[in-house]
């Protein structure tokens, strides 16, 4: 009887305890730290799931934890943007640190399917048969093409890399693209060109033609190739009183912003933009020359009335190097003020108009008021400097030698 007794105390006794420590394994949990395989950044607010069913997600360190009873293995499914959906093993010969399981997670790799980049189909706003479009311009007029048959093969040493056009037609059109007029142009053409105003401007080989209207007929006025350059091209914009424009020439490393009043025949300097890397580099063309080129370059220096340094980088033909760049830095007129993008600098100078008229230094400039007709009578406005031009004759040929840095 006692030891029948006995033996079921014993009995119940161990199955309590089988019972005690089953619940107590049920309820076990394993910590977690989910990191990244490649840098070991923590894998933030990503999904955990055991089997089918998600216990959590990870917190901003990438720790978490799952039930485990520390005795049958279990899947544990991590899922996350940029990982996607991976599968991790827990079991008992998983090696922990410091009581962690630790899971890496490889980056998942996106394939987006291809897409074509580039630009937009080219809109046809000009076809003929029988011509070619070589440039367009367009203006408060219409579009402006420039029309040609053939272009010129043979061409003189200066003009050997320009584009030469042969047998050139004017073609006017209107917004919808219907020609409203046109004119052949009596000489070779090198392209459209433009003044301050926007209106259109030819420049051919031998001479500019300035473009009017006369009824539906568009009516060419030549003049000078000079005046053109020196009276036309420079003048970019103006305001009240001035004309404001630039001596930029693309074989120098550097660029005087001027203001011209036509009025009272005198010039202002607004500002200066010099290359130094360029400028150091183009005068240090004379260390490099031959004795008997030195001799030549300071005797034109002085003839020119600049120093030898600037002779020998003209000499040298410095600008033909393939690592140089001219200098860039347009002026804009905006309202009351004149921007200046120097992109030497990697400025935006900014200018009062009225600054440079009290303190900017004068410049005269000798030179003759140049006024092409350019096939129209010209618009006349009082005090707008825009309708007048003066010609610097230091612009011209060897003239820019005058130039010191």
């Amino acid at each position: 009887m006692n030891s029948t007794f006995s033996w079921a105390r014993t009995a119940g006794l161990a199955f309590a305890c089988a019972l005690a420590f089953s619940s107590s394994a049920q309820q076990s949990r394993q910590a977690v730290l989910v990191l990244d395989s490649l840098d070991g950044t923590p894998v933030a607010y990503a999904e955990v799931a055991v089997g089918d069913n998600v216990v959590g997600s990870t917190d901003a360190e990438g720790r978490c934890v799952v039930p485990w009873n520390r005795f049958s293995a279990i899947t544990v499914s991590f899922s996350q943007v940029g990982y996607g959906k991976q599968l991790r093993t827990l079991s008992v010969q998983t090696e922990l640190k410091n009581g962690i399981w630790e899971v890496r997670l490889m980056p998942a790799e996106y394939h987006l399917s291809p897409i074509a980049v580039g630009r937009a189909a080219p809109v046809e706003v000009f076809r003929r048969k029988d011509l070619h479009a070589a440039d367009l311009l367009i203006n408060n007029e219409g579009l402006w093409v420039l029309a040609y048959e053939h272009p010129r093969m043979l061409r003189a040493q200066a003009d050997a890399s320009k584009e030469i056009l042969r047998d050139v037609r004017l073609v006017l059109l209107d917004t919808a693209y219907n020609e409203l007029g046109s004119c052949p142009v009596p000489e070779d053409v090198f392209g459209l060109r433009h003044d301050l105003r926007n209106d259109v401007v030819i420049e051919g080989t031998r001479h500019a033609f300035g473009v009017g209207r006369r009824g539906d007929e568009l009516v060419l006025q030549p003049f000078g190739l000079e005046e053109l350059r020196r009276a036309v091209l420079p003048w970019t914009d103006s305001i009240p009183g001035w004309v404001v424009g630039s001596n930029a020439d693309s074989t120098y490393p550097a660029l005087d912003h001027l203001a011209l009043d036509p009025l009272r025949d005198s010039t202002r300097k607004i500002c200066s933009v010099v290359d130094t890397f360029m400028m150091d580099l183009f005068r240090s063309s004379y260390k490099y020359m031959r004795g008997s080129d030195k001799v030549l370059a300071m005797n034109l220096a002085a003839d020119l009335g600049t120093d030898k340094e600037t002779v020998a980088g003209y000499m040298s033909g410095f600008s033909h190097n393939i690592w140089y760049r001219p200098v860039y830095a347009p002026l804009f007129v905006v309202g009351d003020t004149l921007l200046v993008f120097d992109h030497v600098r990697k400025q935006l100078r900014k200018i009062h108009a009225g600054f440079f008229a009290r303190w900017g230094s004068v410049i005269a400039l000798p030179g003759k008021v140049a006024r092409p007709g350019l096939g129209r009578e010209a618009h006349s406005r009082p005090g707008d400097a825009a309708d007048l031009c003066r010609v610097p004759t230091e612009w011209n040929g060897v003239a820019a030698l005058g130039r010191s840095s």
